[in-house]
């Protein structure tokens, strides 16, 4: 804790400090999720929310309905449906039951259709149930026999009649060559159940078909296939005569593909192993042609085509670290007059954050049924422009940072599903795909709120600075300083919000709190543990409202453990009776000279001024850190002249020599007798006596 005399509370004004309310948003359902679908259960024209969930201690399945009752008003339809088949392996060893729920269309109605089968390690059996909803209570009615297990399943209008069929898919042993054989079966609706009928196909593998919707322009769409033996051709897959399958063969390596309109047709895009985008007729039982259009596409992906002011646009998008999305005219794939659409800020600042934007459809299309895709903060979807307007292709909203779209839901599709869950979990498509046992996502949450609420982005662009306690500033907000224990956070934000803190990885949470009823949640912010002494680190909190708003906070730690660095210095002006000290410590820390208080500059260096008697006395400095962390000096001065600093070796040799010259000129010394002119005396030898 920090001591008494530094503030504990530490805000920032200028930022938003707590996030606002969102009217009519709420948490529909939290636990452990398998999966939830949008859909007209009952028949009453407006969509509920079906729940796949678990959590029993049996580790079977449940499935409920949430529908709204009165505008904004929602309750669980009763009689919810236990399915006794274990939905998670009953040990730790075990691989689970593949389970799932799909939407499909039959008549203009919607059918929910539980598909289930054994344990991938036996073969049989997969069971086809419908959800059904009657008489007040749920229940669940066979639609088929039941039959082979399959690798993967597919909800698909393969003749377009407007009533889905069921397409699934195995593996079968390979034939000695490079093809991998696939067995399909088509279960085409005659009202109260599925009639089945085989097909053995000689590419991919029993889970890689996926649809590519109408490319041939006939009634129906179709599946695509890039195979996994061998080369990653392209094959397409469609309707023949007695609901038997028909493959062809597109020639190219693909890395991706969807069906597109061409002028009055339809065609195909393809992503090559080239990272080229190519536009190509493909008319049924003909090859693939010669692109009408091509463009570099690296590392792409091709989110489908939406129609934007009336016009059909191809939507792809280059993950890497620009993370680009392109919406291109079709089929001359011409870039639209804005070009790359961006982030919101709000979502680019998640580009670090422990939960990412969402990227991907709205489960059956937007508010007018047609397809609507989201992209980091932004909606594309079918728009009406003025003529005088230049056309833009998104409309900015909620980040969706960590929350998935599970469809529009309510009266006249007004509000919408959201599924939170923390790690980047995502919800299995009700379309269909690979069918492997489900993943429960413990502690997720399903919330609805107003889909006009949800399309406003956020306040200031997602950026929140929460008030935060056992703390203090050291450089504006940038900067904080905190003791071992770390510091919290005060979040206040709307009932039910998800909290994720991140640990020493930005990017994953290490822990998820739920923002209670009364909207404010006090959040533990506790340093990495690390034998480092004095880390440094960035302090990471997301939260992601009900309604899909996306706040980020962060921090830049310094955990502070060790007394400060100090370092003094003392000097006397000749003749001054004060000293100048001066010193250098860390430019956040108190300082005091001989008990007085002293600036710091920015850079750590003080200086000041103290008496002193002209005799040495000695001084105390002290610089002590906002956590109270405390380095001691001691320096020793002199006033008036500070004897000690005098050069005293030049001093003594100056003395020295001025003694010596002394010393030499008073040595006495005797005249010498000059000698005369005429005088011719010799030395004589002495001789001794």
């Amino acid at each position: 804790m920090l001591p008494a005399a530094i503030a504990s509370l530490v805000t920032a004004a200028t930022f938003l400090t707590s996030i606002p309310a969102e009217p009519g948003a709420f948490v529909l359902v939290e636990g452990s999720i398998y999966q939830a679908v949008a859909a007209d259960l009952d028949g009453n024209g407006a969509r509920e929310v079906v729940v796949l969930s678990g959590g029993n201690p049996d580790g079977s399945a449940t499935v409920d309905a949430w529908a709204e009752r009165t505008a904004g008003s929602w309750s669980r339809l009763p009689g919810g449906i236990t399915v006794v088949a274990p939905a998670a392996p009953a040990t730790p060893d075990a691989s689970g039951s593949p389970l799932r729920l799909l939407v499909r269309r039959v008549g203009g109605t919607d059918r929910v259709t539980l598909v289930r089968q054994a344990a991938a390690d036996t073969p049989c059996c997969l069971t086809l149930q419908d959800v059904v909803h009657s008489e007040g209570a749920m229940r669940l009615m066979p639609v088929a026999d039941p039959a082979t297990s399959v690798d993967a399943v597919w909800v698909i209008d393969l003749d377009g009649d407007g009533t889905d069929e069921l397409v699934t898919s195995r593996s079968l042993a390979p034939l000695g060559d490079v093809s991998y054989p696939v067995e399909a079966f088509v279960h085409r609706w005659t009202g109260a159940a599925f009639e089945v009928t085989v097909t053995r196909l000689r590419a991919g593998s029993g889970d890689t078909p996926f649809i590519l919707g109408d490319s041939d322009g006939r009634p129906g769409e179709e599946l695509g296939i890039i195979a996994t033996i061998g080369r990653p051709e392209l094959h397409r897959v469609s309707l023949g005569e007695d609901d038997a399958l028909v493959m062809e063969d597109a020639g190219v390596v693909a890395h991706d593909a969807t069906a597109v309109p061409i002028d009055d047709g339809r065609g195909i895009a393809v992503v090559t192993s080239a990272e080229t985008l190519g536009i190509h007729p493909w008319p049924f039982g003909g090859g693939l042609g010669a692109p009408v259009a091509q463009r570099s596409l690296q590392d792409g992906e091709l989110l489908g085509v939406v129609e934007m002011d009336g016009t059909p646009r191809l939507v792809a998008r280059q993950p890497g670290t620009a993370d680009r999305l392109h919406v291109l005219g079709l089929p001359n794939l011409t870039p639209p007059l804005f070009g790359a659409v961006t982030r919101t800020p709000a979502a680019a600042a998640f580009g670090s954050g422990p939960v990412s934007p969402y990227v991907g459809p709205i489960p059956r299309g937007g508010a007018d049924g047609r397809p609507a895709i989201v992209y980091s903060g932004r909606l594309l979807s079918s728009t009406e422009q003025p003529e005088t307007v230049v056309p833009v292709p998104e409309q900015a909203m909620a980040a969706l940072a960590g929350a998935q779209p599970i469809g529009l839901v309510g009266r006249d599709a007004a509000s919408i599903a959201l599924f939170h869950a923390a790690g980047g979990s995502s919800l299995p498509d009700p379309s269909g795909g690979r069918l492997d046992p489900p993943v429960a996502h413990t502690g997720a949450v399903i919330s609805v709120a107003p889909l006009s609420l949800t399309l406003e982005p956020e306040d200031d662009g997602g950026v929140l600075a929460p008030p935060i306690r056992d703390a203090v500033a050291l450089d504006g907000r940038r900067t904080i300083a905190v003791g071992t224990g770390g510091f919290t956070a005060i979040v206040e934000a709307p009932p039910g919000s998800r909290v994720y803190v991140a640990g020493t990885d930005p990017s994953v949470a290490s822990a998820v709190f739920a923002v209670p009823d009364g909207g404010s949640l006090v959040v533990p912010m506790p340093p990495p543990s690390v034998a480092t002494p004095e880390p440094r680190y960035r302090a990471t909190l997301a939260v992601s409202t009900p309604a899909g708003h996306g706040y980020l906070a962060t921090w830049d730690v310094r955990v502070l453990t060790e007394p400060p660095p100090l370092r003094v210095s003392a000097s006397t002006p000749f003749g001054s009776g004060s000293v100048e000290v001066n010193g250098a410590s860390a430019p956040f820390t108190m300082v005091t000279v001989d008990g007085r208080p002293v600036s710091v500059a920015s850079d750590g260096t003080f200086a000041a001024r103290a008496e002193a008697p002209p005799w040495p006395t000695e001084l105390v400095v002290r610089s002590v850190d906002p956590l109270g962390n405390e380095a001691r000096a001691t320096v020793s001065a002199v006033g008036w002249l500070d004897y000690r600093q005098l050069p005293w070796l030049p001093i003594a040799g100056v003395l020295l020599a001025a003694v010596a010259v002394v010393s030499y000129l008073r040595v006495p010394r005797a005249d010498p007798v000059p000698r005369r002119a005429d005088d011719d005396a010799t030395l004589e030898e002495l001789e001794p006596d």
